[in-house]
Parts: C-alpha cells; sequence; structure tokens
C-alpha cells in the first residue's frame, strides 16, 4: 500500500465523500474532517499501517456521523442497478460461447465500472465497453487454466453494486463442479461489499459467503480468524477483485487480481497506465503455482 503520509490526503478525501453521502450541509463535512485530522494529529504515527490509519478514519467520522454505514443508500442504488444490468450480460455470455472467458470478462468489467455514480444507462453503457476491451495487462488465459483445474476457488469480493457482476462467473464454477467460497467484508467500511450486499445480489448456497471476523480495510489474513485463514490456505486459486485488496493482501497463495489501477503505486507496480485495468499476478510475488 502507499507510504502513510500519501494515505492522508486520499482517506480525507474518502471520509469527505462519506460526509456528502449522509448530509448536503457544508457545516457537518468540515466538522467530520476536522474531528479525523484531530485524531490524526493525536495518534502520533497513525497507526502500524495504512490500512489501519484508514479504518481509524471510517470508524471516527461513522461515529461523527451518528450512522453505522454512511454509503448504505449508495451502495443499494449501486446493488439495484447491477442487478438491472445482469440479465442482458447473461444472454452475451451465453451468445459469446466460452462461459468461463466470458464471466471472467463481466466480473472485469465490473470492476471498473462506477455503480454509484452513475445512472442505469450508463452502467449499462460502461460495462459493455469495459467488458469487449483488453485488459492493461491480461493474464485472463493462465488464470482460466487455472480456474479449471482448481477444485476449491476463493473469490474476494470488492465493492458493492460490483459484486452483482461476480455471480456468473461463481455460478460457472460451481456448475463445473468447484468448491466456491465469496469473501466479503466482516462490516460495512467505506464501499466494500458486506453479506448484506452479497445476499442482495443474489448469492446463495452452494456459493459459501465468508468475512475475515474483524473489520479492515482491505484484507489481511494474519489479522483474520484462523477459520477464514484455513479456507484460504486450503483454496487452489484466490481471485481478488480491486487495487484495496491488491495492495493488502499478503499471502504465498496463488492469488490473481481484477482490478482497476486507481493509485500511481498500483499502476507502477503492475507496469500500467493509472486508470487501465488487470486481471493478472502480482508481478512481485514469487509464488508458482503447483
Amino acid at each position: 500500500m502507499k507510504p502513510i503520509p500519501d494515505c492522508i490526503p486520499d482517506a480525507l478525501t474518502k471520509i469527505l465523500d462519506a460526509a456528502r453521502a449522509v448530509s448536503d450541509d457544508v457545516f457537518i463535512h468540515r466538522k467530520i474532517i476536522l474531528k479525523v485530522m484531530s485524531v490524526l494529529a493525536d495518534s502520533g504515527d497513525f497507526g502500524v499501517d495504512p490500512s489501519e490509519l484508514y479504518l481509524t478514519c471510517w470508524d471516527v467520522a461513522c461515529r461523527a456521523l451518528g450512522v453505522k454505514d454512511p454509503y448504505e443508500k449508495e451502495k443499494a442504488r449501486g446493488n439495484k442497478a447491477a442487478l438491472g444490468i445482469l440479465k442482458s450480460l447473461y444472454e452475451r455470455s451465453s451468445s459469446d460461447g466460452d462461459l468461463l472467458k466470458a464471466s471472467l470478462k463481466i466480473s472485469y468489467a465490473g470492476a471498473l465500472t462506477d455503480f454509484t455514480g452513475l445512472g442505469r444507462s450508463d452502467i449499462e453503457e460502461k460495462v459493455a465497453l469495459y467488458y469487449s476491451s483488453r485488459p492493461a495487462r491480461d493474464e485472463s488465459e493462465k488464470l482460466a487454466a487455472e480456474l479449471t483445474r482448481a477444485a476449491v476457488v476463493v473469490l474476494v469480493a470488492d465493492r458493492a453494486g460490483e459484486i452483482a457482476l461476480d455471480r456468473p462467473l461463481t455460478e460457472y464454477l460451481v456448475s463445473k463442479g468447484k468448491k466456491v467460497f465469496l469473501a466479503v467484508a466482516a462490516r460495512p467500511v467505506f464501499s466494500l461489499a458486506t453479506e448484506k450486499d452479497a445476499v442482495t445480489a443474489g448469492f446463495t448456497l452452494p456459493v459459501e459467503v465468508i468475512n475475515p471476523g474483524t473489520g479492515m480495510y482491505g484484507l489481511m489474513q494474519e489479522r483474520s480468524s484462523s477459520q477464514f485463514r484455513e479456507i484460504m490456505e486450503k483454496a487452489d486459486v484466490i481471485l481478488a477483485k480491486g487495487d484495496t485488496h491488491f495492495s493488502t493482501l499478503t499471502s504465498e497463495n496463488n492469488i490473481y487480481y481484477i482490478l482497476r489501477a486507481g493509485t500511481p503505486m498500483v499502476a507502477a507496480r503492475l507496469a500500467i497506465p493509472l486508470g487501465s485495468g488487470a486481471i493478472c499476478r502480482d508481478p512481485e510475488n514469487g509464488h508458482q503455482p503447483g
């Protein structure tokens, strides 16, 4: 993840967005920002890692705003918009022939789309565009081959809204006899998808919804429950969505990422333009699949 000094302005921007999702009152926006800045100033080293910094800012803002999830309404709108276009995406994947590759493209299109900031027609247009585009770093052929061989797959969901477009992939894998786990956030943290979003998006058994057992921004296995770590360690393939998970997930497992490079650090590490997409492994992870 980014060095902590670089994270501070980004975290404050996210907190301002959260405050605006709750209220249009500029006075409240300023109050929340000042409260968060005060806590950061008093904390000295800002915690042990950037993810802790983001989580601290989030918790302070939620308490000051008096809500558990500032993005609750935005996430609900995003889930509804994503579900609204899912039928056409199922039809498109069926007509494309290769259902695995088509479902990967749907999941990729979801990773690049903003489901809370656009109307349904705009979302449909964006998803269609991203579905047809090629990632700047593309290892989807290798991923498809490994998913074909895998017995156990964990898909780490990213945001609400986007999570609905992961359904075709999980359903395809289940149809091929794979054991599939869907990992979500343990509680609302920014726009990360939770179990509530998974239920809204229509995930049902045999896809098993799991969470790390503790709130965090991103995912760190070393801070997760023993049960969650055991599932992750036994997975043949972990497919993690979003650059937040790319920046925080530390594991020797066989991990592929589907993401939009939203920060300079992620773009530089993947050697792709800022804002472009990727389906790939971490080039700095020396683990090779067996």
